[in-house]
This record gives structure tokens, C-alpha cells and sequence, in this order.
């Protein structure tokens, strides 16, 4: 029941944010509809699709829109137990940009992906050398999808604070920094931390802790 009730509202959300960024052109109401093909049979417009529990994965739900085939915008992964596990972003139906990944819910990692451009054999993407800071391009086949590029941040998923960060340039760990962690809950500068974290200044990375969830809608 709980996770039926967090995909109704989350279905309602996209909706109600896709009319919002239509308001100013004139729309032809009609009934929400899900899972749906185009006229070539390929994926298109928003759909709910369901992994069962296999080989010690667990099961999960997934959810977001499709542009005739390809995963397009913000995807929402969801478990059995209705917990979220992954917001990621897609372009050309690859992970490019921002992704957020939880922890029964609680939010441990703040990444970010390069997409390849599928329609093409080889992509080119700019890198920095950590040590000369000298630009140059590195030419990636892209069947390898997404890589790893740009920064990445841990957070302890109980505490919230932040426990290490990495940045990838193309896949390649470039710099590396692990944090220690205080047990102290009540100083002045845990307060102060706390307040910044991702997960408490934006909604979008809140813990679903109650019936009660908001995700902003980007």
C-alpha cells in the first residue's frame, strides 16, 4: 500500500509539473496515460516498469518518461518496500548529469555522469589534467554507455555527513579526499554542517520518512 501511494503521488507530481510548463501555450485536455508506444512501436511518454527480486538482487520499480525509445529526464527507482533507491538523470536513453542514490532512503551518494552520444561510433569529450591543468581531448567508443565524470560525494546515510568525495575525469579517479566523521550530534558546528547538507537544503534529497513525501519536480 505504501508504495502505491508514493507512485500516485509522484505520478500526480510529473503530471501536474508537465502542465505547469505548458500553461502559457493552449492544450487539448486529455486522460493521463501510461506505458504507451508511438506509432513505430518504440516507448513514449511516461512509463512504470517493475524488476522482480532475481539471484539475491532485490526488486524494484522504475519510473520516468521516454522520447520515442530513449529515457529522457529525471528517473525515479523505487524498492518493494517503497523506499527511494535512485533519482538519475538520462539524455539519448544513457545516465548524463546529476545522479542521487539512498540507503533505505536516506541519501549516500551525489555523482555525476557524461553521456555518449549513441548515434555515433566515437564520442569526444574535453579532460583537464590534474597536474599541468592543461585541456585535451580524449575520444571514448561509445558503446560504453555513461562514464563517471566530475564530481562524486558520500554521505554517512544515518548522520548526513559527508564522508569522502572523488572526481572522475572519463571514467579515471583524478582526486580522492575521505573525511572523518564525528559521533557528536549537539556541538555548534554540527548544526551549522547539518544545515548544508544536500538532503536538508533541498527537498529533492530528502529521506521519505512518513506517508507524507515531496520530491520537487525539475
Amino acid at each position: 500500500m505504501k508504495k502505491i501511494l508514493l507512485l500516485s503521488f509522484l505520478f500526480f507530481s510529473i503530471a501536474a509539473s508537465a502542465q505547469k510548463r505548458r500553461e502559457d501555450a493552449p492544450i487539448t485536455p486529455e486522460p493521463t496515460t501510461l506505458n504507451k508506444v508511438d506509432s513505430k512501436g518504440k516507448r513514449h511518454g511516461l512509463w512504470l516498469s517493475t524488476t522482480a527480486a532475481h539471484m539475491g538482487e532485490i526488486g524494484f520499480s522504475e519510473f520516468g518518461n521516454y522520447d520515442h525509445g530513449n529515457k529522457i529526464g529525471q528517473w525515479y527507482k523505487i524498492d518493494e518496500g517503497g523506499e527511494l533507491m535512485a533519482i538519475e538523470a538520462f539524455r539519448n536513453n544513457v545516465r548524463d548529469g546529476e545522479v542521487r542514490y539512498y540507503e533505505q532512503g536516506k541519501l549516500y551518494c551525489v555523482g555525476h555522469y557524461r553521456g555518449l552520444n549513441p548515434r555515433q561510433q566515437f564520442d569526444t569529450i574535453v579532460v583537464m589534467d590534474p597536474i599541468t591543468q592543461e585541456e585535451r581531448y580524449r575520444i571514448i567508443p561509445t558503446e560504453q554507455g555513461s562514464l563517471r565524470h566530475g564530481l562524486w560525494r558520500y554521505y554517512d546515510p544515518n548522520l548526513g555527513f559527508l564522508t569522502k568525495e572523488e572526481e572522475y575525469q572519463v571514467d579515471e579517479l583524478v582526486y580522492k579526499k575521505e573525511f572523518i566523521v564525528s559521533s557528536s550530534r549537539d556541538s555548534l558546528n554540527y548544526q551549522k554542517h547539518e544545515e548544508q547538507l544536500p538532503h536538508v537544503k533541498r527537498k529533492l534529497q530528502s529521506a521519505p520518512r512518513s506517508g507524507r513525501i515531496s520530491y520537487s519536480i525539475e
